[in-house]
Formats: structure tokens, sequence, C-alpha cells
């Protein structure tokens, strides 16, 4: 029996619906974000979840709480899985960033892996934090099922690695819309199956869905 890692993006924030980057910003859950979360504990309900870990940004904590008490669960936090740091780039929109800093973007869109904008972090450098943390997981917790609630670059990072995808171009092949379910099934640390991607299916009247899918 594999380890199951159900992989999971934080609820919407306000800034997040306005197109900003919030990578190093700690925010809460918008209203939207919060129903979704509750939908999303709802759903996992009858899952026989052995743990619950999350981002130790507010966003994900938040997430993550809907769905540990559920199953009775603590949140344990980990900053390796926060977001990616965006610098000076963080609360602006990309057309702020074009206005701004349009040199950096230039080099970011060259290659968003090792480049990173001033104050910020580097995909590389979220990689190098992220991906440990998660093997960590998979070792503490073997043929059992984990909730893991972290953020949108990083939970597109860590689905790239285990896809064996160019980190380079994987992430942005990958969609994470908030509060979306992914399911890993780590075999051993180097045998993972994706059985979902990007799943949205637990929104309920707030947001209609634009895919179906069952867990």
């Amino acid at each position: 029996m594999p380890t199951r890692i159900i992989l999971i993006r934080h609820g919407d924030t306000a800034a997040s619906q306005a197109g900003r980057f919030t990578g190093a910003m700690d925010l809460p859950l918008s209203k939207d974000g919060r129903v979704h979360a509750s939908e999303l504990a709802t759903r996992l309900g009858g899952y026989n979840l052995q743990a619950v870990y999350a981002s130790s940004m507010q966003r994900a904590m938040d997430t993550a709480k809907f769905i540990a008490q559920v199953h009775a669960l603590e949140v344990i936090p980990l900053d390796a899985l926060r977001e990616i740091q965006h610098g000076h780039w963080d609360g602006l929109t990309h057309d702020d960033i074009q206005k701004l800093y349009p040199d950096e973007l230039a080099q970011y869109d060259r290659d968003p892996f090792t480049f990173a904008p001033e104050g910020g972090e580097s995909g590389q450098q979220l990689a190098d934090r992220a991906i440990p943390a998660i093997l960590e997981i998979v070792r503490a917790h073997p043929e059992q099922v984990v909730a893991v609630i972290a953020h949108q670059a990083t939970n597109r990072t860590l689905i790239a690695y285990f896809l064996g995808l160019d980190l380079r171009t994987g992430r942005d092949k990958i969609g994470q819309r908030p509060a979306c379910v992914n399911v890993l099934d780590f075999n051993s640390e180097t045998d993972v199956a994706t059985q979902l991607l990007n799943d949205i299916s637990h929104y309920g009247s707030s947001t209609p869905p634009e895919t179906q899918f069952v867990l």
C-alpha cells in the first residue's frame, strides 16, 4: 500500500482574487476561501487521515484547520512549505511589475526557475526546501493517508518534480485553483503516481466547478 499525500492549495484570499503576488504576505482567507475550505473538509471527512500538515502561513493554516477539525487532529505547521517569496513584487499585480520592474520581469520570463526578484526567492530555492519536506512526511507515514496544505507555486513545484517534469517549465503547465485537491501515491520516494490533479469538485453553489472528478 502506498503512502497517499493529499496535496491541497489553500483557499482563496482577497489579494489572490485581485491577481496580486502574495508570496510572503501572511493573509487570511477570503469569504469564498472559507466556504471552499469548509466544503473541502466535508469532502475529506470520510477519509481516514492520519495527519494534517500545512505551510505555517495563515491562509494555509486556516484551510488546514477546517480539515483537521473533522478528523480530531492537530495541524502540524512546516515553514518549508511556505509560498515562494516575491520580494518587492509582493502585493503587486503583473501590470504593476511590468511598469515598475520591466527588466526583472523580462529576466523572470526567460528563466523563472533561477531568477529571483530583489528580496525574493528563486524556484530553485523553493524546490530545495519543499521537496525534502514532503519526503520527510512520506517517511514518517508509511502506508498512511496524509493531508498537506500549501500554496500555488509550492504545489506546482512539488507536482512537477514528482511527475519528472522540467522544473523550469513544469510549474506553468500545472493548474492550481484555490482549495484544489491533488493526490500523489508514493510507492517509494522515487516511484510516485499522480491520481488526481487540481480537482475542485467540492466547490458548491459559491463557485460552479469547471471540472468534475471524484476522489
